[in-house]
């Protein structure tokens, strides 16, 4: 049913099947589950999001269909989540891949040759791993993260996928406790310190100044002007 309880119990699963050995098929289908959106909001995201990057990152053996359905569905909860997930999905995402040279087909594949477009053939609301088709789309969802309105967020997509071996991996750690409290703080450090050479950062708040709280045509327009 999702929850804490959920979460407690696969980490309790996931020690006994790294330490003791147990065998239990259905890990990263449940694993896979509880991947979404609303995980994000949660106050034991933290938790669950370092369950997920231990399950996938420290498992080399996983199948090829199994890492392109968690990447897919990683990509679909950047778009669809708060930016502080975001980031997170797509450092995973992109560690994933590289870890796993059979899921670069993922970033390779085009589409047709008349306009380049493709059928997405990913199959979203199944649970079965198997079933998904992940492995046959495309992360078309990085081109959109390309244009997300958070500056990391479209940085990461662009390279996500098209890092070299040299490269080093990212620090999941360093991407789980980000909140919109965080990431604004980040940005207002940034400014504060490239204006400390004497050049300030201009951060544009509307294309036009406004002289009326009201629009032209609205019928309180006049009445409260702007000096």
């Amino acid at each position: 049913s999702g929850g804490i309880t959920a979460i407690l119990s696969l980490h309790g699963l996931f020690i006994l099947i790294l330490h003791h050995k147990l065998e239990y098929p259905q890990f990263y289908t449940s694993l896979y589950q509880l991947l979404h959106p609303r995980i994000l909001y949660t106050k034991h995201r933290t938790r669950f999001l370092r369950l997920l990057s231990k399950s996938l990152v420290g498992n080399t053996m996983l199948p090829a269909y199994v890492i392109a359905s968690f990447c897919k569905r990683l990509c679909r909860l950047a778009l669809a989540g708060p930016p502080s997930g975001g980031l997170f999905a797509l450092a995973l995402t992109s560690n994933l891949l590289r870890k796993h040279g059979e899921c670069a087909c993922l970033i390779h594949r085009s589409g047709n040759a008349e306009d380049g477009l493709m059928e997405d053939v990913f199959v979203e609301d199944v649970d079965d791993l198997a079933q998904t088709r992940a492995l046959e789309s495309s992360l078309w969802e990085l081109s959109a993260l390309e244009k997300h309105y958070h500056p990391a967020i479209s940085a990461l997509a662009k390279s996500c996928g098209t890092e070299d071996d040299k490269t080093a991996m990212y620090d999941i750690e360093d991407f789980m406790a980000h909140t919109y409290k965080s990431l604004f703080d980040q940005e207002r450090k940034r400014i504060e310190a490239s204006g400390k050479g004497g050049k300030k950062s201009k951060v544009a708040l509307t294309f036009q100044q406004p002289n009326d709280l009201f629009t032209e045509n609205d019928i309180f327009a006049g009445m409260m002007k702007c000096s």
